[in-house]
């Protein structure tokens, strides 16, 4: 292919050498044009090994993928894949980007330990949170990031998980308390915003503990969505104050409030979480101050509620716009949550995972329906990924992969003719010898959370936290979507583009004219919920 290109491009110059007359003036525009040739051959052309991914040329030559992925954000992988290539080479100016689209071929990706996901959150991580070049120097130059990781996992034990989730869901009981009172209904115009709000104080108290910033000041909920929404235009670096300037204040502000939280040892208190006290340990052990903290540890606020709470919004609007599904669903949970002669509701999130395996489902298509982040990682040495069949490539050290679960999510050859539909039965476990291979390739196509030793560590907390909600909700309450008029209806919201620092879609106009009406059932009008694991 490399051949043909410069053939191509040695007939181009000889045909406007040829072509134009030999004066001065000629002999310039010559040479400009010669010049102008021999840039875009050379930018559109990035030298390729023959062993590579099969190079996939834009449209428009040297620049048309750098601006199909501004232009369509995660959505561009999904036009790509249209052209029906496993793996290919992403020529962008004078570089290149892998992108994956076949699944096999990314959890081959995912296994391969030469591929790593830490250089980004390293190179990207001054745009988003803005911290002073001393802390960049630490995090460069010292052992700061694998340290920072392996806190990371090791906050998530169960003991440490179920004090989270007991923490959160405790919030969200006392908040259902307050505005469901006896049999009246309690109205939101907006369904999604008021999940959103509701979830975003109850993962606050999770993280922080009784000094959670966020209840000192309730508008910094605000502030984290604002700073989420804008957050594409904040990452560009192109005078973010004036460019991105919501997202740059919202920044100001959250991080002001978790400067006073650090930068005054609250996250030493015993009933902050574990992964707050590590992140902070990990940091101060490498000499960055308190009020440091507090700028970098934005991120954790930020990955907390960016994609768990969309994803809930819209477990909940599949499941409750659809009044026979959930009828099911009651029978199942209901043995779950045990009452006792004191009026008190208890769930074992432990146990919802085998006995109520239709609300797991549930719970996982509606990840796969609202999932469509970009999976990237940088080769750190040359290195081949195969699909186990024959087919295998090269990957050259310093390029970037990219896998979309926006693909890998809807293909039909591995979720079959309805992978468009939300179908709540389709992570039930189907046993047999002829259904073996069909859940290999769901496995496979499933990517919501990564993979590897790169595998999203608050998979888990989402899981219980989220699941722990609905479950409550399902037993204990009447919960119907609501249109623009505030009547019941049975659809779900259109979703929004989903953008390229994002991984879940939120609904489009960020749920406008689709609300929600929660009334308790009759019987369980008084109880009150615990939650154990």
């Amino acid at each position: 292919m490399a051949g043909n290109d410069t053939a191509k491009a040695g007939s181009f110059l000889a045909f406007l050498v040829g072509d134009i007359q030999e004066s001065t003036s000629s002999y310039v525009t010559v040479a400009v044009l010669m010049g102008i040739a021999i840039l875009v051959h050379k930018f559109s052309s990035p030298e390729m090994d023959a062993r590579e991914p099969p190079s996939m040329k834009p449209r428009i030559p040297v620049i048309g993928h750098l601006i199909g992925m501004i232009r369509h954000q995660s959505s561009y992988f999904k036009t790509l894949e249209n052209r029906k290539m496993a793996a290919a080479t992403l020529p962008i100016l004078n570089g290149k980007v892998y992108g994956i689209w076949d699944p096999v071929l990314i959890q081959s990706v995912y296994r391969n330990r030469d591929l790593s996901f830490e250089p980004f959150a390293v190179e990207f991580a001054q745009r988003e949170l803005g911290f002073n070049n001393a802390t960049l120097k630490i995090i460069q130059e010292s052992t700061l990031v694998p340290e920072f990781f392996d806190g990371i996992h090791k906050s998530m034990t169960a003991d440490n998980l179920h004090r989270m989730n007991a923490n959160a869901l405790a919030y969200v009981s006392n908040a259902l308390d307050n505005v469901c009172k006896g049999s009246a209904a309690f109205e939101a115009t907006n369904f999604f915003v008021w999940v959103r709000d509701l979830m975003t104080m109850a993962t606050a108290e999770a993280l922080y503990g009784p000094n959670n910033p966020l209840r000192k000041d309730a508008s910094l909920m605000e502030d984290t969505w604002i700073f989420e929404a804008d957050l594409p235009i904040l990452m560009l670096g192109v005078a973010p104050s004036i460019t991105a300037r919501r997202c740059y204040n919202a920044r100001q502000r959250l991080q002001a409030a978790l400067s006073d939280y650090y930068g005054n040892d609250r996250d030493y208190h015993e009933d902050a979480s574990q992964i707050v006290k590590n992140r902070a340990a990990a940091l101060r052990n490498h000499g960055i101050s308190g009020e440091q903290v507090g700028i970098f540890e934005l991120a954790l606020l930020h990955v907390a509620t960016s994609n768990t709470i969309p994803t809930l919004f819209w477990f909940m609007a599949y499941v409750f716009s659809q009044p026979e599904l959930v009828a099911r669903l009651r029978d199942e949970v209901l043995p779950v949550a045990q009452r006792s002669g004191n009026g008190e509701v208890t769930i074992d999130i432990g146990t919802v995972d085998e006995r109520c395996p239709l609300l797991v489902s549930c719970y996982r298509e509606a990840i796969r329906m609202s999932n469509q982040g970009m999976g990237n990682r940088r080769v750190m040495e040359d290195t081949t990924i195969s699909d186990g069949k024959g087919r295998t490539y090269l990957l050259k050290k310093g390029c970037n992969v990219q896998m979309s679960a926006q693909v890998t999510h809807r293909l039909e050859q591995s979720w079959g003719p309805d992978s468009a539909s939300f179908v709540p039965d389709r992570f039930v476990v189907k046993s047999g010898k002829e259904n073996a291979e069909s859940e290999k390739m769901k496995r496979a196509s499933f990517i919501a959370f990564g993979g590897g030793r790169h595998l999203c560590p608050g998979r888990n907390f989402a899981f219980a936290e989220n699941l722990g909600f609905v479950a409550s909700l399902l037993a204990g309450f009447d919960v119907s979507p609501l249109d623009e008029n505030m009547k019941e209806t049975h659809s779900v919201p259109i979703p929004a583009t989903c953008s390229m620092t994002g991984a879940v879609v939120k609904p489009a106009d960020n749920g406008a004219g689709y609300g929600v009406r929660v009334r308790r059932r009759e019987g369980w009008e008084n109880v009150k919920w615990r939650y154990i694991s």
